[in-house]
């Protein structure tokens, strides 16, 4: 869900996940992301973020990340989008390890949307937070086929890849995703 009024941009992305196999949870995350973003002309931008992870909610783990930084468009006319982004900040991750994570780290971030036709878009949203600990890579690869003005069905795939994982937990996460969106505009 997202607001821009010609100069300030308000963005905020929630995805929860739950899947049980035979009354075992086999997956409870939330991963979040919170943007602010202010123009300083017509393809240079400021921002502010706050994005994360939540595991086995309501906090068993989790995986934060506060910075700010500059972004540049690379495509805006009406159907394409595409903007690049790069900061710094500060990333505080509560493992259940003995290695969670307090430290500084960068951001880099690539978001393209493209609307084929009246009916269908391509999004690709990637992520990319690196610390001395890990560098966490996040893409979110969608579809999204417009039923009426407002509804749309979306088909994606979100993929979370870490360089160094936490004990027992696998490199790469893929999660496919069906979802009904409303378009509140």
């Amino acid at each position: 869900m997202g607001y821009y009024d010609g100069t300030n941009g308000y963005e905020i992305t929630l995805s929860y996940q739950y899947s049980e196999n035979d009354s075992t949870v086999d997956e409870d995350s939330l991963l979040y992301d919170l943007e602010y973003t202010r123009d300083f002309g017509a393809a240079y931008y400021g921002f502010a973020k706050l994005q994360g992870t939540i595991e086995s909610i309501p906090f068993d783990t989790s995986d934060n990340f506060l910075g700010f930084g500059v972004g540049y468009k690379i495509y805006d006319t009406r159907d394409i989008q595409w903007s690049v982004q790069g900061g710094v900040g500060y990333r505080v991750a509560d493992l259940d390890t003995v290695s969670d994570l307090n430290e500084g780290a960068l951001s880099l971030s690539s978001n393209y949307s493209n609307q084929i036709n009246e009916t269908l878009a391509i999004t690709n949203d990637t992520d990319i937070i690196g610390s001395e600990s890990d560098t966490v890579v996040y893409n979110d690869l969608g579809f999204n086929v417009s039923m009426t003005e407002t509804l749309a069905l979306r088909t994606s795939l979100v993929t979370e890849y870490h360089t160094d994982p936490a004990p027992g937990k696998d490199d790469t996460d893929n999660a496919f995703g069906v979802s009904l969106v409303y378009n509140f505009n």
